[in-house]
């Protein structure tokens, strides 16, 4: 009967927004060719507080992506800086400034997880500080988060963002093509909208089922960015010496499908440290806007040398860890009709298992997406993606497999949908977000509505429910993890 409900809602969904989510904010060529055919309207912004100086300029998820209740505040790019003049200082601006917010979030099940004891998903009391310090040709900023986490009854401290950025110039000529941003950073790239291909830097699935900010949806980590800008070409490469993981679902506040015991468990396990590797990711992103008949395209291929960010394999004694991994993809975006059309691919190479024999380690696998987002009518916008993943030698993993019954598909397949509406001068924002899975038959509706009237303050709230016919599918195994959730936070 759930997987009734869910499939209709999602042709419901479908029809309302024909082809349509929205993507994250692209290049200005391509938002000038799309304004050629539309009628004026508000930019849509896909993620409400900035993650970091990155503007999420490719993401959708938005990074794509990851809206001010949606995955956007597109504020999740860091191409930013691409544009940016150095060499000249407003001398009557401030050197430095400070902001923030403080928050209160609270958030309960709709259903009973029997494996948890609490109702509780979201318990939080935060502060948030912003401090940036402009230098004569490059920039200093902090991003600090410090909250008392009432569902986990601890207090917690994060560092976003603590990072030194500018351009190389002082080098000599040639360092004029280059920027430099070093320090712990938010970090982002692809065109998926709350789908991840190419993108392999950390993120917290914790925050984004339990209904925090999107900003919150990216997790940090301490690199080095450099990038260079041609004519010809744009290169980004990201060095993380030190191994960054997702935080993920670990049974602390969210249950998860064990095969062991044919059920969902809540253990609060955690990764030793011999699992965790203490090697580096390297990351590039190669990428060039040219003109063509269909106007502006933005082309990219991407690299990455590392791990995997969730700990699939496990070691000896069945303990999880992560195993090696490389990848390489390509995308694309381009103006098409009345709105943008994406597509990007992804391999990723099981380096420790690439004929899929070993049970112990993940196979590889290719990923694709397809994705369309126009402005439906004024203050609306909306979109549609198609995402499937293609597992390597999946007869191999199913002959091998202790659990072949609870495997995932040679192919499977998700459709999304967006639908964000604006009103009241844009001080309310209502958002819809829904992931349904045909293959699987599950799904996952984010829903959520803020409103500002002023820039003092702001509400929000939004549901997070999970539905499936299979309790081991990926989105039917967190049906009782389903929640709500309100939030008032205060900008200072």
């Amino acid at each position: 009967m759930r997987g009734k409900k869910l499939r209709g809602l999602a042709l419901l969904a479908a029809a309302l927004l024909e082809t349509s989510v929205s993507l994250p904010v692209y290049s200005q060529e391509l938002k000038n060719e799309i304004a050629k055919d539309v009628p004026v309207k508000t930019e849509q912004v896909d993620n409400p507080e900035a993650i970091s100086e990155d503007d999420w300029e490719d993401e959708g998820w938005s990074d794509d992506n990851l809206e001010n209740e949606g995955w956007d505040d597109d504020s999740w790019s860091d191409d930013n800086w691409d544009n940016e003049d150095w060499g000249e200082q407003d001398n009557n601006a401030t050197a430095y400034t400070f902001s923030g917010f403080v928050e209160l979030a609270a958030g309960n099940r709709v259903a009973n997880d029997t494996t948890i004891a609490s109702s509780s998903t979201l318990r939080d009391a935060r502060v948030q500080l912003r401090g940036d310090y402009t230098l004569a040709a490059s920039k200093l900023s902090f991003r600090g988060d410090a909250w008392y986490d009432g569902v986990k009854h601890q207090r917690e401290f994060q560092i976003r963002e603590l990072a030194w950025q500018g351009n190389l110039a002082a080098l000599g000529q040639w360092g004029n093509a280059f920027d430099l941003k070093v320090g712990q950073q938010v970090l982002t790239w692809g065109t998926g909208d709350y789908v991840f291909l190419n993108d392999l830097f950390p993120k917290d699935y914790q925050s984004f089922f339990s209904g925090r900010d999107d900003e919150y949806l990216k997790a940090p980590s301490a690199s080095i960015k450099l990038s260079g800008y041609w004519e010809a070409l744009n290169i980004d490469v990201v060095v993380t010496p030190d191994f960054e993981p997702d935080i993920g679902i670990t049974g602390e506040v969210f249950s998860f499908f064990s095969p062991e015991v044919n059920g969902n468990v809540a253990p609060a396990y955690s990764v030793t440290h011999a699992n965790t590797p203490s090697g580096s990711e390297v990351a590039l992103r190669a990428h060039r806007t040219f003109s063509s008949s269909f106007g502006s395209v933005e082309a990219a291929l991407y690299g990455y040398r590392g791990y995997t960010k969730q700990p699939t394999a496990v070691d000896e004694l069945g303990a999880p860890r992560y195993s090696r991994l490389n990848a390489i993809g390509a995308s694309v975006v381009m103006p098409l009709g009345k709105g943008i059309a994406n597509a990007e691919y992804a391999y990723y190479r099981s380096v420790e298992d690439s004929e899929g024999t070993l049970p112990s380690v993940s196979n590889s696998q290719s990923r694709f997406l397809l994705g369309y987002s126009q402005e439906v009518m004024v203050n609306v916008t909306g979109g549609v993606q198609w995402y499937t993943e293609a597992i390597q030698h999946h007869d191999a993993l199913l002959t091998h497999s202790a659990y072949p019954e609870f495997e995932q598909e040679a192919y499977r397949h998700w459709v999304t949908t967006r639908l964000t509406w604006q009103a009241w001068r844009q001080t309310l924002t209502l958002n819809s977000f829904l992931f349904y899975s045909p293959t699987d038959n599950d799904g996952y509706l984010k829903a959520s509505a803020s409103y500002s009237p002023t820039d003092k303050w702001q509400v929000r709230g939004g549901v997070n429910l999970f539905s499936g016919d299979e309790p081991h599918t990926f989105f039917a195994q967190f049906e009782d993890a389903s929640n709500v959730y309100f939030a008032f936070r205060y900008f200072y």
